[in-house]
């Protein structure tokens, strides 16, 4: 439970990170394009087309993710699913927050791209410095160009920085959240009786023509796929070059030809506090806001610290403690509060600032001119990269002469050493365990299983940020055992599933005689709205059930539930009365639940947002391009 009011309170739910889909619009129907597509666009949002290319590659790029995730995800079932529907509707909503954001004058900077990029764990190497080969690499990998990919990372952070600033007059309130609090967290009471199916074992008794239909009926459940020992060389620029070999005189020489690369922006350290005001609010509506504000400068000029008057009337969302909105760059924010704040000197209170979201009151606490990152701060990144560099060099030379010698059938770790690298062994691997283990993608791993036992791929495999030189040490076919190979297997399944259903028998009497009035031998706990009981495996349909049957009254069914001490078995149970919430536990989760209240309300915001714009924009498609593209 903790556990979920932790994830949830801190999550951001709405954002559009990496092409993952996340909010739906369903346009469908609302107008078809003429004349204004011609045959080259699939939508026109506001005037602005969607191309063909943009939808089938974000459609495709779906389909792929998805067929990845789950192997056995059909083409029918693709379409079931309306995944081209949703694609589109995917892209419609990002050109509205793109069309919005312009208007508002907000936009993603160069320094924030680079920041975002180099905050990518995957675009780092082992030292953990950002790696501009790998980069490059796994961006054209994924998205066919460097450009295509900063292109979608722009929109991705365009559209957060949207998210953010339509959450920033989030409230919530404590007695909603108690609420929610006493919902989730109330329990009822029970008495029970567990029927263990352990106690049937002994009765089961199976025949060997029972065993032997299983067997034909399941036998693809116990096929062993092709298996392979695979013995390998790992090869990378910064595996060839040591970022420690790189000397400080060839460090600082790289510095001073490419300085310009370690330029920081304009930044400026602001607090501010917010009354929050629409954009379209009335004259009497401005008024009053304008006299809260006069109120709070009141304050401010009675004494009190900026930081204590701003938490006594911000929002829990409008900033941090004390007012605080960290280091500003230009693009970050709205145009009239990014105008403002950079004309503050530090220490000094701004006027009111109207934005979109209501009038702000600015402190600048500190400025940062606009500078260039010193050598000792950047010193490793430079080391990092000219070891790559250096690698790059080699490393067509290393990989050349490592293939030959894999293909000349040499030792592997004596060609290994001669480039400073070193060989390893897998275990027995399949092909799914090939790529999980080594990295590889589905067409390479079949490569390898292909090979044959005692033979090498004769090239070299992409794998991740890494290239692998690869033989085949040991090939086992894909076969299916005989049925006395996996009989034990087969006699525990049929015992647990005839001795599950005794068990169920045996229970569903036991609720019989219960519901005639008649002794039945129980036991008394409490169930959690999430399914906990204690003793048992957490159960969710055992849960809606409890909770939704009346005071007093027994279950109508038996339930197959997991006795962490005995195993499966069978369950059930009278609902006796209502647990209240512990007030202490309230008030050590309050915070916590403040936040997931205000996180659920920002997401209904941002709904509503992109409602609003959806119902004044103009859109229009193309039904037989997008039909042609999803067939």
């Amino acid at each position: 439970m903790l556990d979920f009011i932790r994830t949830n309170a801190q999550s951001m739910g709405v954002k559009l990170i990496f092409g993952l889909i996340i909010l739906v619009f369903i346009f469908w129907g609302v107008g078809s394009i003429t004349d204004t597509s011609g045959g080259s666009v699939v939508a026109v949002v506001n005037g602005d087309g969607i191309s063909a290319g943009a939808f089938q590659r974000a459609y495709q790029q779906q389909v792929e993710a998805i067929q990845r995730s789950n192997p056995g995800f059909t083409r029918e079932q693709i379409v079931q699913q309306k995944i081209g529907e949703r694609v589109l509707s995917a892209l419609i909503m990002q050109k509205l927050l793109e069309q919005e954001a312009e208007r508002a004058g907000i936009s993603v900077t160069a320094q924030e791209m680079r920041q975002a990029v180099e905050a990518v764990d995957v675009f780092k190497n082992k030292d953990g410095a950002f790696d501009a080969e790998i980069f490059r690499r796994m961006a054209e990998n994924s998205y066919g160009s460097v450009g295509a990919f900063e292109q979608k990372l722009r929109e991705d952070l365009l559209a957060g920085k949207m998210d953010d600033l339509v959450r920033a007059g989030i409230w919530s309130n404590s007695d909603e959240s108690r609420a929610f609090f006493q919902y989730l967290r109330q329990k009822r009471a029970i008495s029970y009786a567990f029927v263990p199916a352990s106690r049937f074992v002994a009765e089961v008794k199976l025949t060997n023509t029972r065993i032997s239909n299983y067997y034909a009926e399941h036998k693809d459940e116990f096929a062993v796929p092709a298996k392979v020992v695979a013995e390998y060389v790992r090869v990378s620029p910064m595996l060839l070059v040591k970022p420690e070999s790189v000397s400080a005189a060839d460090v600082e020489a790289e510095y001073t030809k490419n300085v310009s690369r370690y330029a920081t922006p304009e930044m400026v350290k602001a607090s501010h506090i917010l009354v929050p005001l629409e954009e379209k609010a009335t004259p009497e509506e401005v008024k009053k806001a304008e006299e809260s504000m006069a109120a709070i400068r009141k304050e401010l000029a009675d004494g009190k610290p900026f930081a204590q008057v701003a938490d006594a009337h911000n929002g829990p969302n409008a900033a941090g403690p004390g007012g605080e909105l960290g280091w500003i760059q230009h693009g970050q924010t709205v145009q009239p509060f990014e105008e403002a704040v950079f004309a503050l000197e530090p220490g000094k209170l701004s006027e009111n600032v109207r934005s979109p979201f209501g009038l702000h009151l600015i402190l600048v606490s500190e400025k940062k001119a606009a500078g260039t990152r010193p050598l000792n701060e950047v010193e490793g990144e430079i080391r990092a990269e000219l070891a790559r560099q250096r690698g790059v060099e080699k490393l067509n030379d290393a990989l050349d002469g490592l293939v030959e010698d894999n293909i000349l059938k040499k030792p592997l770790g004596e060609s290994a050493a001669r480039f400073g690298l070193k060989a390893e062994k897998t275990e027995l691997l399949s092909a799914a365990e090939l790529e999980k283990t080594l990295g590889l993608s589905a067409e390479n791993a079949t490569l390898v299983m292909n090979a044959g036992s005692g033979n090498p791929v004769d090239t070299a495999l992409e794998a991740g940020d890494s290239y692998l030189v690869l033989r085949v040490d040991k090939a086992e076919p894909a076969h299916t055992p005989e049925l006395e190979a996996v009989r034990e297997e087969i006699e525990k399944r049929l015992t647990a599933k005839i001795s599950l259903i005794s068990a169920l028998k045996a229970a569903t009497d036991e609720l019989k005689r219960a519901q005639d009035g008649k002794e039945v031998k129980l036991d008394t706990a409490s169930v959690e709205r999430d399914g906990v009981l204690p003793g048992f495996v957490a159960n969710t349909e055992l849960s809606q059930a409890v909770f939704s049957t009346p005071l007093q009254k027994w279950l109508p069914q038996a339930f197959r539930v997991e006795s962490e001490k005995e195993g499966p078995g069978a369950f059930i149970c009278r609902v006796d009365s209502v647990q209240e919430a512990d007030p202490a536990e309230w008030e050590a989760m309050k915070e916590s639940f403040d936040g997931l209240l205000r996180n659920r309300r920002g997401e209904e915001l941002f709904l509503l947002f992109m409602e609003g714009l959806q119902s004044k924009a103009e859109i229009k498609q193309n039904p037989e391009l997008i039909k042609q593209i999803l067939n």
